[in-house]
């Protein structure tokens, strides 16, 4: 914004030396002048509520809140995220993308997962959760939102959307989403995708095997052609031929 301070309205030549001097002159100097005052005070109020601070100012605190504002054509050095570390938990843990986009949580027991606050629809927000599996027995689940890329997650049960861990240790899961966590989309970046796995099926199977999934075992490659249903046989299996 152009500034209100005018410095061309005060005269700096008077009074003239040597001569009476009209007081109105005065009058008209401190007047530009505290004008010139009172419009500095305001456009540094308004500095001080609006920019971008490295520290700061003296009496206040630091609060660099840009309330969505656009920063563009910047180049980023150097740069760090938030950690938010839920501690040693079990039950719901809820993921909140305003306190921070890096989360910790070490189970206790099986957690339930939840979130909250993503930006605005048509905004991009993506958060990532690294948890650490304290025992096998410990699950993770996911909400019904989180609905892309989920089918293929290593150890997940479509159905019930639980995760189990054949190991214990730590996970790193990072989900997106630009309609404000309608649509959730997971992806698992600390181990492949589950495009076939290792066991020997039951014929009619069990919770969470659909057509197309692979299994094998030391003897034979299987397939499955339809969705488990408790009683139809969805499994066929062809025998392994060393080379």
């Amino acid at each position: 914004m152009a500034s209100n301070i005018n410095a061309n309205n005060i005269d700096g030549a008077f009074p003239i030396a040597g001569q009476d001097n009209d007081s109105q002159g005065f009058r008209d100097n401190f007047t530009n002048i505290k004008t010139n005052f009172n419009n500095a005070k305001t456009e540094i109020e308004d500095l001080q509520t609006k920019v971008v601070l490295k520290s700061a100012l003296t009496g206040t605190s630091l609060d660099n809140a840009g309330a969505g504002a656009l920063i563009s054509d910047f180049e980023l050095r150097d740069m760090s995220e938030t950690r938010v570390s839920k501690g040693t938990t079990s039950g719901t843990v809820t993921l909140n993308y305003t306190e921070g986009s890096y989360v910790t949580a070490t189970t206790s027991g099986s957690i339930a997962l939840a979130f909250s606050n993503f930006p605005a629809s048509g905004k991009f927000g993506t958060i990532k959760l690294e948890i650490d599996v304290a025992n096998v027995a410990h699950t993770l689940t996911l909400p019904s939102a989180v609905s892309i890329g989920i089918a293929s997650l290593m150890g997940i049960n479509s159905n019930t959307r639980v995760i189990t861990f054949d190991e214990i240790g730590k996970y790193i899961f990072e989900f997106s989403t630009d309609d404000q966590g309608t649509t959730i989309a997971v992806s698992d970046i600390t181990r492949n995708r589950s495009i076939v796995e290792q066991r020997t099926p039951a014929n009619i199977g069990q919770a969470g095997d659909k057509a197309g999934l692979l299994v094998v075992d030391a003897a034979y490659i299987y397939v499955c052609t339809g969705t488990y249903d408790g009683s139809t046989v969805i499994w066929k299996r062809a025998t392994l031929s060393a080379y």
